[in-house]
């Protein structure tokens, strides 16, 4: 009796400490994991696909996380970001845009591959690219971004880590000057240069021709 009891018990502690685990260490090594995109109509996330070229004024967000069977996985978590908040409302340059991308790395639990640790959350950014830049340029403006050979994105800043493959993908094209402003900074810089320059030879002109009257 004594020793039923006891195998009772051990069966009892095996299960408890096994249903203590975190849900990636249950999970299947194996279960595709994918980064997907979304993008937002003010109310809730709405499927896109990478080479979406979001408008001005779009909120994008990108989300890790487990796709089984081929599916396409779960939508970034938490409050759905403000353009207004994050961008302000001031518009873009003339030819640019500017949209705020949002990154969410997935469960660190339930979406993350097991033994791996999920990167810590950041907080949306504004991106200003071009007009026809995508969502996944937009993304690589914020951070590393790795595509496979049908441009899906397959890893953020380095994210699954077991993720080597793909090529790095460029950042969208940002615009030269802040918007609302009139010149490029480095025009107006090199025009205010040409200035000094101008009146430092006029002041040693002078300062010549009244040693010369003396």
């Amino acid at each position: 009796m004594l020793r039923a009891y006891r195998v009772a018990a051990g069966v009892a502690l095996g299960a408890a400490a096994f249903l203590s685990l975190p849900s990636s260490a249950l999970a299947d090594p194996g279960v595709p994991r994918t980064w997907s995109a979304w993008q937002s109509d003010g109310t809730a996330w709405l499927a896109v696909t990478a080479d979406v070229a979001p408008p001005d004024g779009s909120v994008i967000g990108w989300r890790f996380s487990v796709a089984p069977d081929g599916a396409r996985g779960e939508s970034p978590g938490g409050d759905l970001p403000s353009f207004e908040a994050v961008c302000g409302r001031d518009a873009a340059g003339s030819g640019h845009k500017r949209v705020v991308v949002a990154v969410d790395f997935g469960d660190g639990e339930a979406d993350a591959y097991p033994g791996e640790r999920t990167p810590g959350q950041s907080a949306p950014k504004c991106v200003a690219g071009a007009e026809d830049a995508t969502a996944a340029q937009l993304l690589a403006s914020t951070a590393k971004v790795r595509v496979n050979a049908r441009g899906a994105v397959v890893a953020v800043a380095d994210y699954p880590f077991r993720e080597r493959g793909g090529t790095e993908l460029a950042a969208a094209a940002a615009s030269a000057a802040p918007s609302g402003s009139g010149l490029p900074i480095t025009l107006v810089a090199a025009g205010a240069g040409a200035v000094a320059l101008l009146a430092g030879g006029a002041v040693a002109a002078t300062r010549r021709r009244s040693r010369t009257r003396v």
